[in-house]
């Protein structure tokens, strides 16, 4: 209910009480300028009344104006129109104030049309001038803002450890950031067109070129490595890349690039080129070595053996009489240890050199029983007696015979050794068995002191022993030659004794 008052008593003031007191105001400013004007001049009522009305519409609007003129009218009649101080209008001037009136109207409607033109033109101008100055500040924030991204940017490129440059579409340098002008000791002014070409390594600024080059007429990003030459004249090795700047029209407007340091990278894989060639040569040293190692320890046995028959041949020829059947049987077993030896230098050298291997099928238990013999008289001196267990109707085995049973002598003396300071019954136990279809497994078992932990991990690893004059290869050379018959290599510690195991595939 009160906002509806105010809003009448607003209505009041705006279309009644204003313009009826400018109305006022004027018309009776208007009145008393004209009585003593009468003195001194002809009808002066007439353009002070009118200038009343015009200001009156001016300041107030049309109901202003309309008023004025009615009062104006009213006073004109009353005072200025005979007969004088009363309403009554003689018939002579009836034409003269109705004149009046109708440009007294005028008038009104003129000046108030032309003052609400004038608001209107006005009113525009001032929300002109405010879009204007809006418009400024928004361009003047607009601009800072893009200084301001303009200086973090280069505040950036400052801050980042890479080189960073930029060049136009030509491939003129524009920019250079401060890591590689304080790298290259100059200004970016001082690069211009052809930089890249006088600051990098004089073998690699031709494949540069010819990259920078492509890239340009491709429009592709490019990327390679190179060494550019600091302000002291040394070269680091840099990856340098290229990325173009597309504009709005699709055509590159400029191209960004980045140095990244990777001399250290650099050294590092040339580190390990040189380290890698090392190894490869203290890999062939170490082959050579482990091959010498294993040809002696394999012929240790055949030329003990060679020797041994040798000083027997010479008795038998020396005894009074000659015993020519004794020679001649020791003889051939010295032909038959040298076969062995070329035939076991042969298969070690074989395994070093990765030739093809003799594979025959052969009956693993013809070639236990073999061994037996070969050691029979070693097991003798040593007071070891040989125990057989061999499976029936095992398949043939497509092996090396020299070869595993290189394997066979190396467990069997190996076994004989551990037991050469034991005092209990010495017994060395060959055994042969087929745990799974395809597989033969064999296994040497000895009563000697058994494996100490430290044996168990590296047994099979070169020039590893727990024999004070052993090479470490004999065991390494069983593994060797297994694997290279697919099969396995272990061994096991036993309460009294080891045992050494290794299988082969029936279809090996």
């Amino acid at each position: 209910m009160g906002t509806d008052v105010k809003r009448v008593h607003a209505r009041t003031f705006q279309f009644f009480a204003r313009p009826l007191g400018i109305s006022f105001f004027f018309v009776l400013l208007a009145l008393l300028w004209t009585f003593p004007l009468q003195k001194v001049m002809a009808y002066p009522f007439v353009f002070l009344f009118f200038g009343a009305i015009m200001c009156s519409a001016w300041f107030g609007g049309f109901i202003a104006g309309t008023m004025a003129v009615a009062m104006s009218s009213l006073a004109i009649d009353y005072f200025f129109v005979p007969p004088f101080y009363s309403m009554t209008i003689g018939r002579e001037f009836r034409s003269y104030v109705a004149a009046f009136v109708i440009c007294a109207i005028a008038i009104t409607a003129v000046s108030s049309a032309r003052r609400k033109s004038e608001a209107a033109v006005k009113t525009a101008r001032d929300q002109l001038e405010i879009r204007v100055r809006e418009r400024t500040a928004e361009l003047q924030q607009s601009n800072a803002e893009i200084l301001e991204r303009e200086r973090q940017l280069r505040e950036l490129t400052e801050a980042i450890p890479q080189q960073i440059w930029r060049t136009n579409a030509s491939g003129y340098v524009e920019y250079c950031n401060r890591n590689l002008t304080e790298y290259l000791g100059k200004e970016t002014h001082e690069l211009g067109d052809g930089a890249f070409g006088s600051i990098l390594h004089p073998e690699d600024a031709p494949l540069f070129l010819q990259s920078w080059d492509a890239a340009r007429e491709s429009a592709h990003p490019f990327e390679l490595q190179a060494r550019v030459r600091s302000a002291g004249g040394d070269y680091r090795w840099f990856l340098i890349r290229g990325n173009p700047q597309w504009g709005a029209n699709g055509e590159i407007v400029c191209w960004y690039g980045v140095h990244i340091d990777i001399e250290e990278q650099q050294r590092a894989q040339q580190a390990l080129l040189i380290s890698q060639d090392k190894l490869s040569r203290f890999s062939r040293t170490t082959t050579l070595a482990e091959m010498a190692a294993s040809i002696a320890h394999e012929l240790n046995q055949p030329l003990t053996a060679l020797v041994a028959d040798s000083h027997a041949c010479r008795r038998w020829l020396n005894s009074d009489p000659v015993n020519i059947p004794r020679a001649v049987a020791t003889t051939e077993r010295i032909v038959r240890e040298c076969t062995r030896a070329s035939a076991v230098v042969s298969r070690v050298r074989s395994l070093f050199t990765r030739s093809e291997y003799v594979r025959e099928s052969t009956d693993i238990n013809a070639l236990i029983r073999e061994l037996a013999r070969l050691i029979r008289d070693d097991a003798i001196r040593r007071n070891v007696s040989i125990k057989l267990c061999l499976a029936e109707r095992l398949p043939l085995l497509h092996v090396d015979r020299v070869q595993i049973q290189q394997v066979l002598l190396n467990l069997a003396v190996n076994g004989m050794d551990a037991m050469s300071e034991s005092e209990a019954a010495r017994e060395l136990e060959i055994s042969s068995e087929m745990p799974a279809a395809d597989e033969v497994m064999v296994t040497v078992r000895d009563t000697g002191l058994g494996l100490a932990e430290e044996a168990k991990t590296r047994m099979f690893d070169p020039f590893f022993t727990t024999k004070p004059a052993g090479t470490g290869m004999g065991l390494s050379i069983c593994r060797s030659i297994i694997e290279a018959h697919q099969g396995r290599i272990w061994a096991d510690s036993l309460p009294r004794g080891a045992a050494f195991h290794f299988t082969l595939g029936s279809n090996a």
